[in-house]
């Protein structure tokens, strides 16, 4: 992300902005806790970053240290952080490659129910106990900070309104996923035609017909236009067969990821006469019986087979990849997210720009799984909950 090279290299502490040296570990968890209700509490609509791994001196002068250590799950900030905060608060932490070095980034972005607060003690820091960030530096909560808050959400006033969340028309809050046809794999249809010659070529080797020996030769060898198995002879057939995995890998993944996955989307409609502003959506799933693609698979450019030259492009800056929905996951789960922007009011919009692609395991457990959503918003005082069912 171009915005983050350019804060680490050139900006200095601000309001928006804070750098720390070292990671916070469960030693430092107060001081986390302190700088996170802090960020949140700062009087601005931008989103706010703590960066980890870079040490900045009062004249200016910064030094790129990096993480050198273990990188820390997010998983841990995030039950911090709702164990100890209220209101909810949405952070992001994540690793980020520059100058050769590791930094760890705290993105705080959503913040429209100030002021964030302890909700119990945890250390030194008591319940009720709440900061805010002005400038460089951070300071306790005051009266005046609270009649401001009180006045900006008296002027925006919140959203709502209906939201409806469905799958294919209004109401329908299933979507089937199919199995993935692993008998059409490329590989399994050259096994089978492989096999096949294999065994009508042996046959033509052992018969005494000496006219039909021209089977056993190759014709038309080309390194442009690959040889159609048919054309090969027994010895090449029987190395093609020893090879098929690793000659077809690129196709059986093509074919497993991209052909057979299941395209899931959703629609979205704002029954409202007013937009959700700067929305954003999260999707949960449970990781026991689908698996998810993080991904899009581009298609192999597969030139000989015979020679085994081939290209497969991985097409990550393509419009598809570039505009696929963000999927981490969890030990547990997948977590999908996707940017909308305004939701406008009265116009049924598809959730993805690009469908999410998703795989069910050959063995499910069970006939479905739930697909738990939040629907967050600028002018929206708490997220918007839904779920769909994945049936199978």
């Amino acid at each position: 992300m171009k915005i983050l090279e350019e804060i680490i290299e050139f900006e200095n502490e601000n309001t928006e902005l804070d750098f720390k040296a070292i990671q916070y570990d469960k030693i430092k968890f107060e001081n986390l806790l302190k700088d996170l209700i802090s960020m949140a509490n700062a009087k601005t609509e931008n989103d706010r970053f703590i960066i980890v791994g870079l040490k900045h001196k009062p004249n200016g002068e910064r030094q790129f240290l990096g993480i050198n250590n273990d990188f820390i799950d997010e998983a841990s900030y995030q039950q911090l952080v709702h164990n100890n905060i209220e209101p909810e608060l949405n952070f992001d932490y994540f690793p980020f490659e520059f100058k050769d070095k590791k930094f760890g980034v705290f993105k705080i972005f959503g913040c429209i129910d100030p002021p964030y607060m302890m909700k119990k003690d945890f250390g030194k820091l008591k319940a009720g106990e709440s900061f805010i960030r002005k400038g460089s530096h951070q300071t306790r909560i005051l009266r005046k900070d609270i009649d401001y808050f009180i006045e900006r959400k008296i002027s925006k006033g919140y959203f709502n309104g209906e939201i409806s969340v469905y799958t294919h028309q209004l109401g329908n809050k299933e979507f089937n996923i199919k199995h993935i046809p692993f008998k059409d794999k490329p590989s399994e249809k050259a096994r089978l035609e492989i096999t096949k010659l294999i065994k009508e070529k042996e046959i033509v080797e052992n018969s005494n017909d000496k006219n039909l020996l021209f089977k056993g030769l190759n014709f038309n060898h080309s390194y442009i236009v690959p040889t159609p198995y048919e054309k090969r002879n027994l010895e090449t057939l029987k190395e093609n067969l020893e090879q098929l995995d690793k000659t077809y890998e690129d196709d059986d993944e093509y074919f497993i990821y991209e052909e057979s996955a299941n395209k899931f989307n959703f629609k979205i409609f704002n029954h409202s006469e007013k937009y959700i502003e700067d929305a954003s959506i999260e999707l949960k799933i449970d990781k026991k019986n689908i698996f998810v693609c993080n991904k899009i698979i581009s298609k192999p450019v597969k030139y000989n087979h015979f020679l085994d030259l081939h290209s497969s492009p991985t097409n990550s800056f393509s419009y598809e990849n570039m505009n696929y929905p963000t999927v981490k996951e969890t030990e547990k789960e997948y977590i999908i997210t996707e940017i909308i922007g305004d939701l406008k009011h009265q116009i049924e919009q598809d959730v993805f720009t690009v469908p999410l692609r998703i795989l069910l395991n050959p063995d499910p457990t069970e006939k479905k799984a739930f697909v738990q959503i939040k629907i967050f918003g600028k002018n929206l005082k708490t997220p918007i909950t839904e779920e769909l069912i994945l049936i199978f």
